[in-house]
């Protein structure tokens, strides 16, 4: 087994760049797996069962040697947990011993809070969903920085095939909601919780939620009669739709089929409209302005029937009823749509609206976010020179000023490497470039980006730096940028609010010898004349003290809560009547971690 798990690896390694889950029972075989892996490995699995010698205690110190993350069941001598408060009791034994003993952060644990069928008719698996989804909320609350995963299948074992994707499928958006960071799912049998047919999605949340005691009698007779090959699902959705309808729908539904010549249609009924169609020469003709009727007939397909899908797409991500890879297979089909729609354009007129240079920062593997920003801008228009991942500062600005680029962008996952995104700010600074910076990825916050802003305490970088917090947000902020009528407003108005906020949290005074008369005012003592409704801060003394402590309640009023809840907390995916409960939980604990200092 060793000798095969080396030359797997090996071979693996050449070609795949995703982390590797090694799975064995054998401890120097694990061992000899971690040994020659080039990147940080995730080791499948630890648990308590049979006490900590059986496995724990033998894959621990692998782990914590070779830097890799481990699964964790919560299983334990009783065997696997089926109660909410067992599954995070375990938890946080594992999570102990990992950091007490090995020096393992919870940031390499991933939890796998176990998930059994509720298909069965077992009146004692009738509830299990529901102490799953507790269970998945109570880990990432009490193991700040801790991940989870669940095989969410096993939720729905013995029912027909199109019974368990429904089923699965619901379970998923419901688990994703309660802080689930990873899925063992076909993604295949998955379909987006806002496309489940709402009689469906009622009889599996019933199932899930134990709502009804003929829940399952009802869930089984429901998919009986409505077979997986039956003619009303066989029929086209699209029937009777306009041909504008029907792409609106390719795109949010991620279907690619037949959507070019739905762009060729699209095209003639516009041509048609005007006496014209796609065979006649007089379509391509350009007029003085050197604009043709089928590329202005193209530009209008594109605005008013393209962009709002993905728009529609973007919204329903926001609203977390749509998960990333359906987000970027709405993004390929819209990306075959654009480039059928390309071939109709006038490349006279057809000048980008701004070059854009797109990197993943040193040191960083992931690229899915950056890659769907890529999409998103170059189907709005927008020139992209993708540099990749990992890529060093000097390759990123050599290659803008290459390409005399308008704007860069950069994509960071870890915090670890979010590091990188100042120093390419300084840098641009020192050379005495003024390109302005779009930053994003899931280790960043606005309040970073208003804090790399500036070069030093009071300078900020002219061209400014902007947060994006998804694609949509960073097609908004270059839209805003290319546009010469608002954009030095833009810029000014994003460097001034970075300028408040630190003037409140940081520096006690703001010094912007770009940003006009008031900016100076106010480093002179004046008031600001960007905010009117903040009283000046009277500091308690003036010049500098020693101190032996610093206590928590005279600090905790500077904690940025909503980025300690989500983050740290476990509350990141919370929404609604669910965010206010745990920010009144959290704000309970807050008060009483107060009253004990």
């Amino acid at each position: 087994e060793k000798e095969q798990m080396v030359r797997l690896i090996k071979k693996l390694t050449l070609n795949i760049e995703l982390p590797l889950v090694i799975d064995t029972t054998e401890a120097d075989v694990l061992e000899a797996a971690l040994s020659i892996y080039p990147g940080r490995a995730l080791i499948n699995s630890v648990s308590l069962e049979g006490g900590r010698g059986a496995k724990i205690d033998k894959v621990l110190p692998l782990a914590a040697r070779y830097g890799a993350a481990v699964i964790a069941m919560t299983i334990d001598e009783e065997g696997m947990a089926h109660t909410a408060e067992r599954k995070v009791a375990i938890a946080e034994r594992i999570a102990q011993i990992a950091r007490d003993e090995y020096g393992i952060p919870a940031e390499a644990l991933v939890f796998d809070v176990l998930t059994f069928p509720i298909t069965t008719g077992q009146e004692e698996l009738r509830h299990s969903a529901i102490e799953t989804l507790a269970g998945i909320r109570l880990v990432k609350q009490r193991i700040p920085g801790c991940f989870t995963t669940l095989g969410v299948s096993n939720l729905s074992f013995g029912v027909a095939p199109h019974a368990r994707a429904a089923l699965n499928s619901v379970f998923l958006y419901h688990a994703v909601a309660a802080g689930l960071d990873t899925a063992i799912i076909n993604p295949a049998h998955v379909t987006p919780y806002a496309e489940i047919d709402p009689e469906q999605r009622e009889l599996c949340e019933d199932l899930i939620f134990a709502r009804r005691e003929d829940a399952l009698a009802r869930f089984i007779a429901y998919f009986e009669q409505h077979t997986a090959g039956n003619d009303s699902e066989r029929e086209d959705p699209t029937a009777g739709m306009t041909v504008d309808q029907r792409l609106h729908w390719k795109i949010l539904h991620r279907k690619k089929e037949g959507i070019e010549h739905d762009i060729d249609q699209a095209v003639d009924e516009r041509l048609q409209a005007i006496g014209l169609r796609l065979s006649d020469p007089a379509a391509a003709a350009r007029d003085e302005q050197g604009a043709s009727p089928q590329g202005r007939a193209a530009v209008e397909v594109l605005n008013n029937v393209l962009l709002p899908a993905m728009k529609e797409v973007g919204d329903l991500f926001g609203a977390g009823q749509l998960i990333l890879p359906f987000v970027l297979q709405s993004a390929e089909a819209m990306k075959k749509a654009v480039a059928r729609l390309e071939t109709y354009l006038d490349r006279v007129e057809g000048a980008s609206k701004a070059k854009v240079v797109l990197a993943t920062v040193y040191g960083d593997v992931h690229d899915i976010g950056k890659n769907l920003v890529n999409t998103i801008l170059s189907n709005n228009g927008y020139t992209v020179y993708d540099l990749g991942k990992q890529v060093p500062i000097n390759t990123i600005i050599e290659k803008a000023v290459e390409v005399q680029a308008d704007a860069i962008g950069l994509s960071a996952l870890l915090v670890s490497t979010s590091k990188q995104m100042p120093l390419c700010v300084q840098e641009l600074h020192r050379r005495g470039l003024r390109i302005p910076v779009l930053v994003g990825g899931a280790a960043i916050n606005r309040q970073y980006g208003q804090r790399i802003t500036f070069v030093d305490e009071e300078e900020p970088y002219p061209a400014g730096v902007f947060y994006c917090k998804d694609a949509f947000e960073g097609l908004e902020t270059m839209d805003r940028l290319s546009d010469p009528a608002i954009r030095e407003q833009f810029i000014e108005q994003t460097i001034r609010e970075a300028a408040n906020v630190l003037h409140r949290r940081v520096t006690g005074r703001v010094a912007l010898a770009e940003l006009g008369e008031a900016s100076r005012a106010t480093a002179d003592g004046a008031r600001s004349a960007v905010r009117t409704d903040v009283p000046v801060p009277v500091p308690p003394f003036w010049g500098w003290r020693a101190t032996s402590r610093i206590w928590l309640k005279d600090v905790v009023e500077c904690l940025d809560r909503n980025s300690l809840y989500r983050l740290q907390w476990g509350a990141k995916n919370a929404k609604g009547a669910e965010w206010e409960r745990l920010r009144a939980e959290f704000d309970q604990k807050v008060r009483e971690f107060i009253a004990e200092a």
